[in-house]
């Protein structure tokens, strides 16, 4: 403080040349029209120039995390390499899972309600059926609802009446995820029991007991657990990996071998009626 006083007596005549300065300055810009106009256009531009750099800035972040997202589907699709081949449609086939991956685009989202659903550019002439697992290059997105000639409905995760079979990887105790309608990146994992250990960070995949995703597909991260006393289950809450605010392209999963595994299924289930 006191190296501070000293400077401003030190340099009192200088601090009052530029108050004055200032002050002449602006008294100039206000009673004169050609002035103000002068300084308007000046200041103008230097706030174009500061927003135009801020965007460009804020541009080039965002290609950095788009870059960072492609890297790592492309490293995801280069494991699958040994077991991929590309269809006449130019669609990826997971030989080892007989799994197709149908690209597809979202046209409409919602986020913000208890029933969310998306709009995708695919339907009946892509060979997308209901119940069909849609993904993202991030994680899970959510179920093929209902299907036109061009188009399809997606039931997402984050809808309360989406209930998905999902698995923690570290210990592969299986649940059933459920969404409360409030966050678009949280989720509850519920029907673990509270006597197995967990962790923070602990990752949340799709368990792979359905034709709808295969297993192993990421749903999110564990950030909290509690239970409430006199009940067997944890309070499961997941960070889910795909953020709905940016979602834009998916793929559509189709099962080759759905039909057979259906017929399966129906046998199973008429064999336990008689």
């Amino acid at each position: 403080m006191r190296t501070v006083l000293k400077f401003i007596i030190r340099q009192h005549n200088a601090i009052i040349f530029l108050l004055l300065e200032t002050l002449c300055i602006f008294l100039t810009i206000k009673n004169n029209e050609y002035h103000k106009n002068v300084s308007f256009s000046f200041f103008k531009e230097i706030t174009g120039q500061v927003h135009s750099a801020y965007y460009f800035v804020k541009k080039y972040i965002g290609t950095i995390e788009e870059n960072k997202l492609l890297a790592e589907e492309n490293s995801r699709l280069r494991t699958l390499l040994t077991n991929v081949l590309h269809d006449s449609t130019h669609h990826i086939i997971d030989l080892k899972n007989n799994i197709q991956y149908i690209p597809a685009k979202v046209v409409y989202a919602t986020t913000r309600t208890a029933n969310n659903y998306l709009i995708i550019d695919k339907g009946l002439n892509d060979s997308i059926l209901p119940d069909m697992g849609v993904i993202s290059p991030n994680g899970i997105v959510g179920i093929v609802k209902d299907v036109s000639d061009n188009f399809s409905t997606v039931l997402p995760i984050i809808n309360i009446n989406a209930h998905i079979s999902a698995r923690i990887k570290t210990n592969s105790y299986f649940g059933t995820t459920v969404w409360d309608g409030k966050n678009s990146q949280i989720i509850y994992l519920a029907d673990i029991p509270y006597h197995i250990k967990l962790n923070k960070g602990d990752t949340v995949i799709t368990s792979g007991f359905s034709t709808i995703f295969p297993e192993g597909i990421e749903i999110g991260t564990i950030v909290e657990f509690d239970y409430n006393e006199g009940n067997d289950f944890y309070n499961i809450k997941v960070q889910l990996k795909t953020d709905f605010n940016k979602i834009n392209h998916v793929y559509v999963i189709r099962h080759l071998l759905q039909k057979e595994y259906k017929q399966i299924e129906q046998i199973i289930k008429n064999d336990k009626q008689n």
